[in-house]
């Protein structure tokens, strides 16, 4: 339960908790049909998209249900899934059939080295999954990543500089109604980056209106309401002003010609 466990450091829920988590939004059948005929895109998808628009193959590190590598697929992405549940990846296999694509199911642990050749993909992109790891953990897994990326790795995690997501958190926490594991947000990871040898990085924060939904707690609707009027906050791909999106993204290349 969310109270037997410490909320102020990371601490990780098991491969079967992370799968109860992430299936409480409806079947792979039902999520197939949301991404085929709403389109089923959050901002973060719609920034992927945007930044992997050069490449052919991509890699989802920590897949979870495999939504955003749906949405690439059906932009033309050879897609691999990699997780650490096999309930996740069996969602997502069963998700791609119902949507019609095809891709690559891996069941692997990414603190470890990965079963995949050097640059074997265009680009590695990870997104809600690197706040669960502490530092020396985030820089192993980037090595990784840089090391079967040929063009680029892309990392989205929580957005520390995000005050509506930190305080909704904190109240959610003290509440017990946290199930999100023991995340940390970050400020940048523009140092992690380039300790993993990226060039031309960079950094943005999106979807700050998404940022609100944390704001559970009693007149946090007032507050949201008053936050959009006040701020104008959307809930899209663009860069959220003031740093304010509920998500920081990080992106960096793979220097022209090393092969790792």
């Amino acid at each position: 339960m969310q109270t037997a466990r410490s909320v102020t450091g990371p601490w990780n829920l098991s491969p079967a908790e992370w799968s109860k988590v992430l299936s409480t939004d409806g079947s792979p059948a039902r999520l197939a049909e949301r991404i085929l005929t709403r389109g089923h895109v959050v901002p973060w998808s719609t920034l992927l998209a945007e930044h992997t628009a050069d490449c052919e193959s991509v890699m989802d590190l920590g897949s979870g249900r495999g939504d955003h590598s749906a949405l690439l697929a059906r932009q033309g992405r050879r897609t691999t899934l990699v997780d650490w549940s096999p309930a996740n990846v069996d969602f997502s296999r069963r998700m791609f059939d119902a949507c019609g694509v095809r891709g690559t199911f891996c069941v692997a642990d990414m603190t470890r080295p990965l079963p995949f050749a050097s640059n074997s993909v265009d680009a590695v992109f990870s997104c809600g999954v690197l706040e669960y790891f502490d530092r020396r953990q985030v820089e192993s897994i980037l090595d990784e990543a840089f090391r079967v990326a040929r063009r680029r790795v892309i990392v989205l995690v929580p957005n520390a500089s995000s005050v509506a997501y930190r305080l909704g958190k904190w109240y959610m926490e003290r509440t017990g109604a946290w199930t999100w594991g023991g995340e940390t947000p970050s400020y940048s990871l523009k140092g992690s980056f380039a300790r993993a040898g990226a060039v031309d990085v960079r950094e943005l924060t999106v979807a700050a209106r998404h940022a609100l939904d944390f704001l559970v707690m009693p007149l946090g609707g007032r507050i949201k309401r008053g936050c959009i009027r006040a701020f104008g906050m959307r809930n899209d791909a663009r860069p959220a002003w003031l740093r304010q999106g509920y998500l920081l993204a990080t992106m960096g290349d793979k220097p022209a010609g090393r092969g790792r």
